[in-house]
């Protein structure tokens, strides 16, 4: 019994190293970029394969249980500045008055889930200034449009039977709003200039680019991604970015995302909540995302209750008070590394790859990229 735990524990060190030492590879072939979702499920099962390689006195130990502890400090990490006892990017706001006050809800409801009544009994129950949802097709929008549009008059309904229909609800008017569609394939995104109740107007990006999985390499996502960090550039201040990125916070793409468009993620230091996938407990990542600009402080940032879909919601609350809060917190800094990263982005999203619409994967060139990417 003994020997063969010692063998389990290597066999499990030596595939995860591998997986670890894949991750790096800077290709988007979704084969290689799926390992960047499961870091903590890796993390874990390399701090016990450690542990047993040490409890069994494991052959050649020398050599296998510093290939594991590597291997696990470097997944360790990745997710080490999620977790609760850890320092908080975004600030807090102890309190917060009411016309600076800004509540989201964010949901993918999952387009073949037909309890629709959860989610609308959610959405009332938590009562957000605004609701985005993700995945609606015709059935889910003309579902969600009966039940919210009295409490909501403001919205833009994009429904799509291709599971990247989107759709927001707002008591907040709409100063301007508008439908993006940033790297082709069929995925809408919304932005939106918001009025606040002060007269005050912030920009809101709403976001659901494909994921990487087979036959679907991530240069879409990677790509949309990017090109939105500069779009949140352009926008002024405020501003937030909401959606499902089918992406973690740690990945490459998403912090190349945070230091072109100066987002901060107040995810960061208050735990992980995973929103996806609802349905397996064992492999649980977050997918679903609210960055914004250093004016905002947090009042409230966790994940919500199930609702019948694979995601669960995300519910924050923040206060807008630029004053107060900019001068306590920065974005990540503008890197040449992110410049040239965000290039490379782009250019391999040009050049086309695997998955549907893969050939519309196409960027213009309006001469501005050394303007676009240029440190402010």
């Amino acid at each position: 019994m003994k020997r063969w735990t010692a063998r389990i524990a290597r066999f499990v060190v030596i595939v995860l190293a591998l997986a670890t030492l894949v991750s790096l590879v800077a290709a988007d072939a979704w084969w290689i970029r799926v390992f960047d979702f499961p870091r903590l499920q890796f993390a874990i099962l390399l701090a016990i394969a450690a542990i047993l390689l040490v409890a069994t006195r494991s052959k050649q130990l020398f050599i296998w249980l510093p290939v594991a502890l590597l291997a696990l400090a470097f997944q360790a990490g990745q997710v080490l500045p999620y977790m609760s006892f850890m320092p908080k990017e975004a600030v807090d706001a102890d309190e917060c008055a009411a016309p600076d006050r800004l509540h989201i809800a964010s949901l993918n409801v999952l387009q073949s889930n037909t309890d629709y009544q959860s989610t609308i009994d959610y959405v009332r129950e938590e009562d957000p200034d605004i609701f985005l949802a993700m995945e609606n097709d015709a059935a889910w929008t003309d579902a969600l449009s009966a039940a919210l549009d009295a409490d909501y008059p403001y919205s833009m309904k994009i429904p799509q039977p291709n599971t990247y229909g989107m759709a927001m609800w707002s008591r907040l008017p709409f100063a301007e709003i508008e439908r993006n569609e940033l790297a082709g394939g069929g995925t809408p995104s919304i932005k939106a200039r918001v009025q606040r109740a002060d007269g005050g107007i912030m920009t809101l990006f709403a976001v659901h680019p494909r994921p990487p999985r087979p036959g679907q390499d991530s240069g879409q996502r990677d790509a949309e991604l990017v090109l939105l960090a500069d779009l949140v550039r352009d926008s002024g201040r405020p501003t937030l970015v909401v959606g499902d990125f089918n992406d973690v916070g740690w990945s490459s793409v998403t912090e190349t995302f945070q230091r072109i468009g100066q987002m901060i993620d107040p995810r960061k230091g208050r735990g992980f909540n995973a929103t996806f996938d609802a349905r397996n407990p064992l492999m649980r990542w977050p997918l679903d995302h609210v960055f914004h600009t250093d004016d905002f402080g947090v009042l409230r940032f966790e994940a919500g209750r199930d609702v019948g879909s694979d995601h669960f919601p995300l519910e924050v609350e923040l206060c807008l008070r630029s004053s107060e809060f900019a001068p306590q917190q920065e974005a990540p800094d503008l890197t040449q590394e992110a410049i040239d990263d965000a290039r490379d982005e782009l250019e391999e999203a040009s050049l086309g790859g695997e998955g549907p619409d893969a050939e519309r994967l196409t960027v213009v060139d309006d001469g501005d990229e050394a303007e676009a990417y240029a440190p402010e």
